[in-house]
């Protein structure tokens, strides 16, 4: 299990560095980014309440520019165990507890400091592009390093949500905060 993980984030890495112009390359990079946050849901459990609101969705939250918006496209409706992926623009901040999943691109940190105490309080996964979004409480950081992706997990803020993350991709990250 642990073997495919890498090579699916590795061929998502080369793939990311493939690009040769600014628009394409932030929609080809929201395209890997969107694949790897798919990846996080299938190797992260809820609290079953959770779930109480959404049905059968898992809610996926997003927080950024349209070329963000299109590439999460391809994610949703896709299968999380016996739930779907639904994706909700919420430019508007509002309504953040209904996330499974938030994904936070280009906010200041007063910005995302407000967000992360909005929903401190709720299971929510937040993810983000930079390693500031980790320091300023940030629970994933998909960072683009040379045109490959590391990740950074700070393991305190997701298991005061509630939150688990599979231990095989704990192993492929920069884990930060308690072990």
């Amino acid at each position: 299990m642990q073997n495919a993980i890498k090579m699916y984030l590795l061929a998502l890495m080369l793939f990311s560095s493939s690009a040769s112009c600014a628009a394409p390359l932030a929609l080809e990079q929201y395209t890997v980014l969107a694949a790897l946050t798919l990846n996080f849901a299938r190797f992260t459990q809820w609290p079953e309440q959770a779930f109480a609101n959404s049905g059968n969705n898992l809610q996926v939250c997003l927080v950024g520019d349209n070329a963000l918006l299109q590439s999460f496209d391809s994610i949703s409706g896709k299968a999380v165990g016996d739930r779907v992926i639904k994706i909700i623009n919420s430019d508007k901040l509002r309504n953040l507890s209904q996330c499974h999943i938030l994904f936070l691109s280009e906010l200041s940190n007063s910005v995302l400091s407000q967000v992360f105490l909005d929903t401190r309080q709720f299971p929510v996964l937040t993810i983000g592009e930079e390693t500031d979004f980790i320091e300023s409480g940030g629970m994933v950081a998909m960072v683009n390093a040379d045109g490959k992706i590391q990740l950074h997990i700070n393991l305190a803020m997701v298991k005061s949500s509630g939150l688990t993350i599979s231990s095989s991709l704990l192993r492929l990250a920069k884990i930060v905060g308690d072990n």
